[in-house]
């Protein structure tokens, strides 16, 4: 981790990553979260942080979609 690195609480997480806090909180303990392995978080005695670089690079690996798959199939629903 380097000076630059934001540490996050695991609301601000969720926020930054749009989802809410309890979502992100089951994961850590399900192990999964959206079909895969929820963000890389540090545990700092009882407390919680995520950095802000690991949250980013958990949402680069989603492909980015300008419409749906209905809407780019032409079907309306």
């Amino acid at each position: 981790m380097t000076r630059n690195d934001i540490l996050l609480s695991t609301k601000e997480a969720a926020q930054y990553i749009g989802l809410q806090a309890a979502t992100l909180r089951n994961a850590r303990s399900l192990g999964r979260l959206a079909g895969v392995e929820p963000p890389a978080y540090r545990k700092i005695g009882s407390v919680v942080r995520y950095e802000k670089d690991a949250l980013d690079e958990w949402l680069a690996q989603f492909e980015v979609r300008t419409m749906t798959l209905a809407a780019s199939s032409g079907k309306v629903s």
